[in-house]
Parts: C-alpha cells; structure tokens; sequence
C-alpha cells in the first residue's frame, strides 16, 4: 500500500500562512524538545490511517554514518482548545511521540551536534509518514496537517487543503485498503 508523506514543511504544495512560516523558521530540529510534538491530521471521515502505520522520520546523514531513524506516532485522544476547525465532513486525528521514542530522538540530537562540533559535515530530514485506509470514497480528498512543536504551544498550519488526488490516480484511490 502506497504511504503518504502527509507534512510538507516549506513544500510547494498547499498554503503555508506567514505566521507559520515565521515560527517554523525558528525551529531547530537539533534543540527542539520531542517530548512537545503533536502532529494533527484532518481528514474526511471517509479516511482514516492504519494502525499503528504513522511514523515520524528523524534522520541525519553523513559520508560515513546515519543518525537518527523513523520512529512511530501513537494516536492521542483529543486534545483540548486545540484550535483546529474541520469542515462538516472531516475529523481530526492527533498524534504525539511515546516518552521512550521523544528520549532516542534526544540523544540523537545530542550525537548529530557533537559531529557537527568536530566538523562532520551532514544532511538531516525530519517527516511524517501513514498510510490512509478507507471507509468510502470522499468527495473531496482533502488533507491539512498541523504540528505543535512545544507543549502546551498552538497547532501550526503546515499544509491546507491538500488533494490526495494529485498524489494518487482515481485507480489508486479506489485500491486504498479498508480501515479495520
């Protein structure tokens, strides 16, 4: 089953608004605190995820070695005030980092800034992965995603509106497996 990349940080699909951009800005994947991160995924309800199939990538790559890895998001009940406004047809689903999962991306955090203090030069990419399942087909296959990168911080808007259908073929959509 095809996964979706389901955040786009600064990618040109979907709005980003100035206030987010401003604020992701200042995040450092390097300094920011795991323990406070949860994503939020709108979807129709006609969609959901698959158990246990959201992911959060955290890598960084050198000539010689890899740091990091993906490590998977536990669905977390509702959050309160959180801010989020789904249309008539759509949910919200929350996800966060178990305590043990938030402590390895610390401490490689930790390990990819001691290469970068020795002069280790290395790219890093940090991404959120799930696979939809359904239990129709939408009307509109509309996706938005938010992060809340401190705790107790707002839910920033990371991508509005996105249209499934320009990732997937209609053949494609229909193939979606049914959510158990």
């Amino acid at each position: 089953m095809r996964t979706l990349l389901m955040f786009l940080f600064l990618g040109a699909c979907g709005s980003l608004n100035l206030s987010t951009l401003v604020q992701l800005s200042r995040l450092s994947p390097l300094t920011a605190n795991p323990d406070g991160f949860v994503a939020a995924i709108v979807l129709p309800v006609e969609m959901g995820l698959s158990e246990n199939s959201a992911t959060l990538g955290f890598v960084w790559v050198s000539e010689t070695e890899t740091i990091g890895g993906n490590f998977p998001l536990r669905r977390h009940a509702a959050f309160e005030g959180h801010g989020i406004e789904p249309r008539l047809e759509q949910q919200v689903l929350f996800f966060d980092l178990s305590p043990d999962d938030a402590a390895k991306i610390k401490q490689a955090q930790q390990d990819i800034i001691a290469r970068k203090n020795i002069g280790v030069d290395g790219q890093g990419s940090f991404s959120v992965l799930a696979t939809p399942c359904a239990r129709g087909v939408p009307d509109q296959p509309l996706i938005s995603t938010y992060l809340r990168i401190e705790d107790g911080g707002p839910f920033l808007l990371l991508l509005r509106d996105f249209d499934i259908r320009q990732e997937m073929t209609e053949g494609q959509l229909l193939e979606i497996a049914t959510c158990g």
